[in-house]
């Protein structure tokens, strides 16, 4: 079943493809007409039969009429493009049915002959058929009305009750096939369609997921096929934030609403990363890691982390007055070069490896409550744009002592 969400884009295609295939079907009878005219009536008309038959000057009027016609169709057909407005293809499409009717019933009127008849009825029946997949009123009692008046017309040219027998036998069972086909015709579209549409949600909701969890570029490496996504970058800035006493408080909250309070703080921590550009990496419990410079290097990616840092303070303080939780973070950043790439093949997780990692970690587990503790050589890359407080040296494991900062604030901000 078609949802109702998808009618008008159903009604929309249905109708794209109905001129379409009138187009090819029209461009076929115009040819099949010109090559009749050429082979088969200029030889009947050179042997002076159209004389002794007017029946055959009646059928060259009618092919000429039927080019002029189905040739304009063509011509608007063309001038209007293939990305026809839904209302012109409707419109086309309605004057495209009577016109094979009217041709249709006017050529068994002046043919009489039981073989042509038939045959031109049958071949207009299953056109219609094949031109629309849509079901309308309109298209089905068309079916009934032209059986109707081809029985109607033929019999009172030629009374005759056996051929008027033969060709409502012929007709009938032409008409019957040609209702079924196009039933059958409009199931398989409603399928193929209803099977497209659900393919391409589910293909956007699988890379909405997929983005959700990796970065855009990556992402977009992966749906090309790339199995191995590993890159190193010259310089980045990388963020570790931790909620102080979340041990504490995870022992006095019920687990729905700690992890309410969680969702809550990094969902925030999330809209921040993106306001600043900073990409975000993961996060391991309460601990929550960005950074700036990766997957595309940027230039200003101290400002972007340092931003972000001071507005995540900002921001948790705020949601500690509002729950009434003692909600604090320890935040720690280093700059410098990284390597990033996405590990598993199953689930997919993009992490960032390197001293700068490291580094960035140890400065949050060795700072401060409601600070963030900076190294040397980020505070460098920031320049005199940001406020720092020196904090003295630090003893860092393979490091030996090195020097630490305090970021306050931006130093526009701090004038002001």
């Amino acid at each position: 079943m078609i949802r109702p969400e998808w009618q008008a884009e159903f009604a929309e295609d249905c109708n794209r493809t109905a001129v379409s295939n009138i187009r090819k079907l029209f461009w076929a009878a115009t040819l099949l007409n010109l090559v009749a005219l050429v082979t088969y009536d200029l030889p009947l008309y050179r042997h002076g039969l159209f004389e002794q038959y007017r029946m055959y000057g009646d059928l060259v009027v009618w092919r000429l009429v039927n080019i002029v016609m189905l040739g304009t169709w063509l011509i608007t057909a063309h001038r209007l493009g293939n990305n026809l407005a839904p209302d012109t293809a409707r419109q086309m499409t309605a004057i495209a049915i009577p016109l094979a009717l009217l041709f249709c019933i006017w050529h068994a009127l002046l043919s009489q002959t039981l073989a042509i008849d038939v045959s031109i009825y049958a071949l207009v029946l299953l056109v219609i058929a094949g031109m629309i997949v849509t079901p309308s009123r309109l298209k089905l009692i068309a079916y009934p009305i032209s059986f109707g008046i081809l029985i109607t017309g033929l019999a009172l040219i030629n009374p005759n009750p056996l051929v008027s027998y033969a060709v409502g036998v012929n007709a009938f069972c032409i008409t019957a096939c040609a209702m079924v086909a196009d039933e059958v015709w409009y199931r398989a579209t409603v399928r193929s369609f209803v099977l497209r549409k659900t393919l391409t949600e589910e293909r956007s909701r699988a890379d909405e997921l997929l983005r959700n969890i990796l970065p855009d570029a990556i992402a977009d490496r992966l749906k090309r096929g790339e199995n191995h996504v590993v890159e190193f970058h010259d310089d980045v800035s990388v963020l570790f934030a931790d909620v102080v006493g979340f041990t504490q408080l995870a022992a006095t909250l019920p687990p729905s609403q700690l992890i309410q309070l969680l969702e809550t703080l990094f969902k925030a921590f999330d809209e921040i990363a993106d306001m600043h550009g900073v990409e975000k990496i993961k996060t391991v419990g309460d601990a929550y890691m960005a950074a700036a410079g990766v997957p595309d290097a940027v230039p200003d990616h101290a400002e972007r982390v340092a931003r972000m840092a001071l507005a995540m303070l900002t921001t948790c303080d705020a949601l500690s007055r509002e729950s009434g939780m003692p909600l604090n973070l320890r935040i720690g950043i280093d700059a410098g070069p990284a390597i990033s790439g996405v590990i598993a093949q199953k689930k997919f997780a993009y992490d960032l490896w390197g001293d700068t990692v490291n580094t960035a970690s140890r400065m949050e587990t060795s700072g401060a409550v409601s600070r963030i503790h900076v190294t040397e050589a980020f505070r460098q890359r920031l320049g005199g744009h940001f406020v720092f407080e020196r904090r003295g040296h630090l003893e860092l494991k393979g490091k030996g002592l090195v020097p630490s900062h305090f970021l306050v604030s931006e130093a526009e901000a701090r004038a002001a």
